[in-house]
């Protein structure tokens, strides 16, 4: 959810959206857990998921209530609404066919990784992992490849702001988790043009990404690739990945600054 900002808001409908953002994160949930957690009674919760219900943005299974598939179509609407996915969408996958992995295109919203495609190759390693955590944004940019890229090219005021709001955790013990340590990582990676995952979310994974700049300097996003790290552990094999996917890259970026010159 985004950051709190100032300015009149309704606060049903803030309720509503909180109520949604629940049931999301939880998967199914009753009405009484809703409650607890949204700070409003049973019965008024039942007539928000009831209006929810009938426009399609909820489901009711017994006494539990999961997303509705109403939302399947708005989010279509959003990605293809979104000029870097329309652009890198076939690159990914073909980053993905060509090197037997998975690939990414993502992009930050509110401090947060959010995954606008993904393409596994066809002995990809790893897809469960990747399907955990598909469609959810990633809270943590400083432990990805792509979220690190993505770091790297933002004014270092919004990183710091970022890091002060969510912090550095481990996830593995390769990951970065002091300040000084990710803002030296991410002045190399604007002078050498990539990034690299090295087991840092999953022990066993590594990943390679690289940005997507619009014109001005400003980033769009990322593009990376992810496999076994034991496989790429090869010094020539990581050169041809990490050429693969900076190559990748600027061939996002000329279809968006096409797009974007001829608008």
């Amino acid at each position: 959810m985004p950051s709190e900002k100032s300015g009149r808001r309704i606060k049903s409908v803030d309720k509503t959206l909180q109520i949604l953002d629940y049931i999301a994160e939880t998967g199914r949930c009753s009405v009484s857990e809703i409650a607890s957690h949204v700070g409003l009674s049973p019965g008024t919760v039942h007539t928000h998921l009831t209006t929810l219900r009938h426009r399609g943005f909820v489901q009711q299974k017994g006494e539990q209530y999961t997303l509705g598939m109403e939302f399947i179509p708005f989010s279509e609407r959003v990605r293809y609404q979104t000029p870097l996915y329309r652009a890198g969408k076939d690159e990914v996958d073909k980053l993905a066919h060509e090197h037997d992995a998975v690939a990414h295109l993502a992009t930050e919203y509110d401090g947060k990784l959010l995954l606008l495609h993904e393409t596994f190759g066809k002995d990809a390693v790893g897809k469960q992992i990747h399907i955990e955590k598909r469609n959810q944004p990633q809270d943590h940019m400083h432990s990805t490849a792509a979220g690190k890229v993505i770091l790297a090219y933002m004014p270092r005021e919004e990183v710091d702001e970022i890091v002060e709001r969510v912090g550095l955790p481990a996830y593995t013990s390769h990951t970065v988790t002091t300040k000084q340590s990710l803002y030296e990582e991410l002045d190399r990676i604007q002078e050498q043009r990539y990034a690299v995952n090295e087991e840092e979310v999953v022990h066993g994974n590594k990943g390679i990404g690289a940005p997507v700049l619009h014109d001005n300097g400003d980033v769009a996003g990322a593009i990376s690739i992810s496999g076994p790290a034991n496989n790429w552990r090869d010094v020539r094999l990581e050169e041809e990945l990490i050429e693969s996917v900076i190559r990748s890259a600027n061939n996002v970026e000329i279809e968006i600054h096409t797009g974007e010159s001829i608008q």
